[in-house]
C-alpha cells in the first residue's frame, strides 16, 4: 500500500529494512513487517490439516499480521472441549529467536498471551497462543475511568512480567494489545520482534521492526530500553483515548527529526490527570533513569504503580522541586499569585511587556533572593545585557524566561505560545493558505532573531538535523531582500519544513502529490480550457514566476532537482 510505514530507507543492503512494499490483503496500517522472506503460494495452512502432531487447523483468522499468518485451531486431544487457539505461523524462517520463546514460556501472567507451544511446520516457525474473541484494542476509544481502572493497570502489570523475565517488547502498541473474553481487562501479544536485555541493560540492535509513530526518542538511535517500551505506552493511550495517534501525519524521518523538540499535541478535552500521567510516561530525557531520586525520568512500574495508588507524585520536567529548591515564595503578577516557576512562566511569556517590565526593573530578581540564588544570578545577568546592548530586550527577555524553567519545551515569543516548531510551523501554513498577512511582522522578528535555531539549542542542541533546517531558514531570511515575495517565500519554506506537511492548497483542495494535482488538472481542462488557461497563469506568471506555495511545496516532497532543471528550462 502506498501509505505503509517506511524506515531505514537509505540502509545498507545487508541491514533490515521494514515496510518497504507491504502487499497484503486487508492489512492494517500500522502493521509490523519484519524482513519478509515471504513463502511461495499453496503453503498456507489448510482447514484440517494437522499442525506439530497435536493441532486442527480451523480456519484462516480474519486479522492480518504483517509478520505471519494466523489460524484458528484446536487441540486434537481437547477437540470436544470447545476451546480455540491461534496458530501464528511465520512468514520467514527463524523469525522468533530461541531466547525469546524459553523467556516467553516462562511467564504465566494473566496480562500476557501464554505461548502455549511453539514448533516448526513446513520450515517455518508456528506459535501457540490464546484465541481472543473479541480482537485488539486496534480502533477502539476509552474514557478516563476505564483507562483509570482497567487499561493502565493491566498494561503496567503486563509490561512488568514482560521486564522480569528480561525481554524487552519494542512494538507495544493498541493492536498488540488484545481484550479479553471478560470484554473488560487486557493482555499483551505479539513478540515477534521482541528483545533479551541483559540484566536490565541497554540493547543496541538494528531498527528492526518498530512502529515509529509509537516509538521512543531513543530507539531511533538503536537503543531500546525497559523505558522504551513505557514511552509506547504513553502513546497507546494517547491513541486510546484521543482516536489517533500524535504523529500520524509524519512519516519516519520526520518522527525522528521532530521529537525531540515537540510536545504531544494534547487535544483539550484530555482530563489533566491523563495528560499528566501519559507527558511521564513519554518524558524523552533517559540520563537520569538510573537515579531514582531524580523525578526527572521516565516512569516505569514503579511509578505507574504509586500512581495509581493515588500517591502524588511530581511529573517529570514539571512541578515544585524540578526548577527551585522547593515551594516558591508568593509572587503577585497582573493580580494573580504564582508559587511555582512553570505557572510564573507562562504568565510571564502570556503577558510579555509587563512580564519585561518585571525582569528588568529588578522584580523577579529580588524575589527570587534568598530562595534561589541560580535564578537570582540570572535575572541580574538579564538586566546587566540589557544595559550594554541596544534593542535586544525582547531576546534577553526570552532567553531568561528558559533559564527561569529550563525544562520549557514550547516555544514562547512575543507574547504567543506554540507547544513545539511543528505547531508554529502548521500554524504559519494555514494563515498562508488563507492569505492572512496579520502575523507576517511576527514571522520577520522570529526570523531576525534567529530564535528557532536558539530555541533549538536551548531545548535539543544535538538535534543537528533540526538545527540545520533552522538556521538554513534564518540564513536564507537575512540574505533576501527585503521585497514581499522574497520572504514570503521563505515563510512558505518555514512552514513547510517546520510543520513536515506535504499539501499543497489551492481552491479548497489538498493535494499530496503531484500525480493527485495532474488529474485535477486534467479534470479542470476537460470542462473548461478558460479555466485551465487561469489557473496556468496563477500557477507561473508572465515573467515564468512560479507560484511560491507551488514552488516551495515541490522543494517539500522531494521535487527541487526537477524543479531547478524546469526553471533552466524555460529560462
Amino acid at each position: 500500500m502506498s501509505d505503509a510505514t517506511q524506515i531505514n530507507t537509505e540502509l545498507n543492503a545487508s541491514e533490515t529494512q521494514i515496510n518497504t512494499e507491504i502487499s497484503f490483503d486487508n492489512i492494517r496500517d500500522d502493521s509490523t513487517e519484519i524482513n519478509p522472506e515471504l513463502r511461495g503460494e499453496g503453503e498456507e495452512l489448510i482447514t484440517d490439516e494437522i499442525i506439530g502432531d497435536r493441532y486442527v487447523v480451523e480456519e484462516p483468522l480474519d486479522v492480518k499480521s504483517g509478520e505471519a499468518d494466523l489460524y484458528i485451531c484446536s487441540r486434537i486431544d481437547e477437540k470436544d472441549s470447545g476451546k480455540k487457539y491461534v496458530a501464528k505461523m511465520y512468514r520467514r524462517e527463524t523469525a522468533i529467536k530461541q531466547e525469546i520463546i524459553e523467556k516467553l514460556l516462562s511467564i504465566d501472567s494473566p496480562y500476557v498471551a501464554k505461548l502455549y507451544d511453539t514448533f516448526e511446520h513446513k520450515g517455518f516457525t508456528v506459535d501457540i497462543i490464546p484465541y481472543f474473541k473479541n480482537g485488539s484494542l486496534q480502533g477502539r476509544k476509552y474514557g478516563k475511568e476505564e483507562l483509570l481502572e482497567t487499561i493502565i493497570p493491566d498494561i503496567n502489570e503486563g509490561l512488568k512480567a514482560i521486564h522480569d523475565a528480561n525481554i524487552i517488547h519494542r512494538d507495544l502498541k493498541p493492536s498488540n494489545i488484545m481484550l479479553r473474553d471478560d470484554g473488560k481487562h487486557v493482555s499483551i501479544i505479539d513478540f515477534g520482534i521482541s528483545s533479551a536485555a541483559e540484566d536490565g541493560n541497554t540493547v543496541i540492535i538494528t531498527r528492526t521492526g518498530m512502529t515509529p509513530e509509537y516509538s521512543a526518542p531513543e530507539t531511533f538511535k538503536n537503543v531500546w530500553l525497559r523505558e522504551s517500551d513505557y514511552y509506547s505506552f504513553g502513546i497507546t493511550l494517547f491513541e486510546l483515548f484521543c482516536g489517533y495517534v500524535p504523529y500520524a501525519n509524519l512519516n519516519s524521518e520526520e518522527i525522528e527529526q521532530y521529537l525531540s523538540v515537540q510536545s504531544l499535541p494534547y487535544p483539550e478535552d484530555m482530563p489533566d490527570i491523563l495528560r499528566d500521567f501519559i507527558s511521564a510516561l513519554t518524558y524523552k530525557d533517559i540520563s537520569n533513569r538510573h537515579n531514582k531520586n531524580n523525578p526527572n525520568r521516565r516512569w516505569t512500574y514503579d511509578e505507574v504503580n504509586r500512581w495509581l495508588d493515588g500517591e502524588d507524585l511530581v511529573i517529570p520536567g514539571e512541578g515544585i522541586g524540578n526548577v527551585g529548591l522547593g515551594a516558591m515564595p508568593p509572587y503577585q503578577f497582573m493580580t494573580e499569585t504564582f508559587t511555582d516557576e512553570v505557572k510564573l512562566v507562562e504568565a510571564l511569556t502570556k503577558h510579555w511587556d509587563e512580564g519585561k517590565k518585571h525582569l528588568f526593573r529588578g522584580y523577579l530578581q529580588k524575589h527570587f533572593r534568598g530562595y534561589n540564588t541560580e535564578l537570582e544570578r540570572a535575572c541580574r545577568d538579564a538586566e546587566k545585557e540589557l544595559n550594554s546592548t541596544n534593542g535586544k530586550e525582547d531576546l534577553i527577555f526570552w532567553k531568561t524566561l528558559y533559564k527561569i524553567n529550563p525544562k520549557l519545551k514550547g516555544l514562547y515569543w512575543m507574547g504567543k505560545t506554540y507547544e513545539s516548531l511543528p505547531a508554529f510551523g502548521s500554524e504559519v501554513l494555514e494563515k498562508l493558505w488563507n492569505k492572512d498577512a496579520s502575523d507576517f511582522q511576527y514571522y520577520n522578528s522570529v526570523l531576525n532573531e534567529r530564535i528557532l535555531t536558539e530555541y533549538v539549542q536551548m531545548v535539543s542542541s544535538d538535534n543537528e538535523k533540526v538545527l540545520s533546517i533552522t538556521r538554513g531558514l534564518e540564513d536564507l531570511y537575512q540574505i533576501e531582500e527585503t521585497e514581499h515575495r522574497r520572504h514570503l517565500r521563505t515563510y512558505y519554506r518555514m512552514a513547510y519544513q517546520l510543520s513536515g506537511q506535504k499539501l499543497f492548497y489551492y481552491r479548497g483542495n489538498k493535494f499530496r502529490t503531484t500525480g493527485e494535482l495532474a488529474k485535477y488538472l486534467e479534470s479542470v481542462l476537460a470542462q473548461s480550457k478558460d479555466d485551465f488557461r487561469a489557473i496556468c497563469h496563477e500557477f507561473i506568471d508572465q515573467y515564468g514566476n512560479l507560484d511560491l506555495q507551488l514552488e516551495t511545496w515541490l522543494i517539500a516532497i522531494g521535487k527541487e532537482n526537477e524543479l531547478r532543471s524546469w526553471i533552466q528550462f524555460i529560462r
